[in-house]
């Protein structure tokens, strides 16, 4: 087929006109990038190759600007693309050029992940770990950074600082010491944190000595 003429759409794509009257509507990075002109002639081969490397363009601009809101696991990513493309294969191939390019790195996605969650949400280590899996991280990473970056008595305390927040909430609506620990301790466990110490810090900070039944 010949391009009998390229025409602008909008800002972003051009409308190119074939002689047996087919239409393309293709990037205009896309067209620059193959070069493209009138007069041209393309076999079916490469109209076939001119889509995929529009597929390819959209999938990369769509990575880029779920990238520019913030940093995204591989996974994350992954899983946003496959709600626009069901083309695996230029899915895998956009990843893996976006990893060489240091614009996918789970290590630095992990690294950021936990320290944004301990400093702005106090999360537990038990609840970073569950939540970084789900985002596909592997579990080698995360054990790495968990233990590079969390301390245990740096959890506690947070966890101490949670609860003494939610008690000052609560306690005006209740004196029952059993109703409070129940709350506090389904309030703790909501953040990840272990029956072991949420148990122990609340009946410390309740001055009971038994445990009431959750």
């Amino acid at each position: 087929m010949k391009i009998v003429q390229i025409k602008n759409k909008d800002n972003k794509k051009v409308l190119i006109h074939f002689d047996n009257n087919q239409k393309l509507l293709i990037s205009k990075e896309v067209v620059y990038q193959t070069g493209l002109r009138k007069a041209d002639e393309l076999s079916d081969e490469q109209i076939k190759d001119l889509l995929e490397q529009e597929i390819k363009f959209n999938l990369k601009q769509k990575a880029l600007s779920f990238l520019s809101r913030r940093i995204h696991s591989k996974r994350e990513l992954f899983d946003k693309l496959r709600r626009h493309s069901s083309e695996l294969i230029f899915i895998e191939e956009c990843l893996s050029d976006l990893e060489k390019n240091g614009l996918v790195d789970d290590y630095y996605f992990t690294e950021l992940f936990i320290q944004e969650k301990i400093r702005l949400k106090k999360w537990s280590r038990s609840k970073l770990k569950l939540e970084l899996l789900k985002r596909g991280v592997k579990k080698e990473t995360i054990e790495e950074y968990l233990e590079k970056l969390f301390d245990t008595n740096q959890e506690k305390n947070k966890a101490i600082e949670l609860l003494r927040k939610k008690l000052n909430q609560i306690k005006t609506r209740t004196k029952d010491k059993k109703i409070l620990y129940q709350k506090l301790f389904m309030y703790l466990n909501s953040k990840g944190y272990d029956y072991e110490l949420s148990s122990e810090i609340i009946r410390n900070e309740l001055n009971i000595n038994d445990e009431p039944s959750v």
